[in-house]
């Protein structure tokens, strides 16, 4: 899953985003940063406009309409392309997702010690997103693919989100449908050679929390050696 993540250095990401699009993005003045971005915020997100690339507000979490409406944060990868819900959206409304790195929780009895993975030297990325577009009240809305995990992953979840990079973002990207293989293709979990992980406060945790401090490290010791990734 990939219920969190953070974009704090918006400009970085935007600007890797431009450079693999080959095309101007500028950062707008309501993208503050964000450093525990979580469902219901709204984020700047890369999508198609007309012919080129543009950034827009857009919410985080899909609207499922049944007798209990459902915010769905991600959708499955593997089925993203078939199912009824995110059919239409993963063939013509395809987004990249700025981010700076996400987070993941491992469970230690009863308590949850989140973890932040990053690029290698903190480089920024896209997570790979499908949009809908408004709807009566509601805005624009996004949702993150998620892929079977990395080694590095695999260690706290069986769920990793799709990590693009330079080479995946223009692939991606799009408003016309894409080749089963080129989906399976982008679809592989990024090698955990090129990713890092590492602990964090547990103040991330409360999803009113934001600032510097979610990416500080643990307030209290934490068990060793399983906590010891390298």
């Amino acid at each position: 899953m990939c219920v969190r993540y953070t974009l704090h250095k918006t400009d970085a990401a935007l600007n890797a985003i431009s450079a693999a699009l080959g095309t101007p993005l500028e950062t707008p003045d309501w993208a503050v940063p964000r450093f525990n971005a979580t469902l219901t915020t709204v984020m700047p997100v890369v999508a198609i406009s007309g012919t080129r690339p543009e950034v827009r507000p857009m919410r985080w979490g899909f609207v499922l309409h049944g007798v209990t409406p459902k915010l769905i944060a991600n959708a499955k990868s593997e089925t993203v392309a078939t199912l009824g819900a995110f059919k239409k959206a993963a063939a013509t409304r395809r987004c990249l997702v700025p981010a700076n790195g996400f987070y993941e929780w491992l469970t230690k009895g009863s308590v949850k010690l989140p973890r932040l993975f990053t690029l290698a030297d903190e480089e920024p990325f896209a997570l790979a997103g499908i949009w809908d577009p408004p709807a009566g009240e509601l805005p624009e809305t996004f949702c993150v693919l998620t892929t079977e995990p990395n080694e590095l992953v695999a260690r706290v979840h069986n769920r990793m989100p799709v990590i693009l990079t330079r080479d995946t973002m223009p692939r991606w990207i799009g408003d016309q449908p894409l080749a089963p293989d080129e989906l399976k293709d982008l679809f592989r979990p990024i090698e955990a050679s090129r990713m890092a992980s590492r602990p964090v406060s547990r103040y991330m945790s409360n999803s009113r929390n934001e600032g510097p401090r979610c990416l500080e490290p643990p307030d209290e010791p934490l068990p060793e050696p399983e906590l010891d990734f390298g």
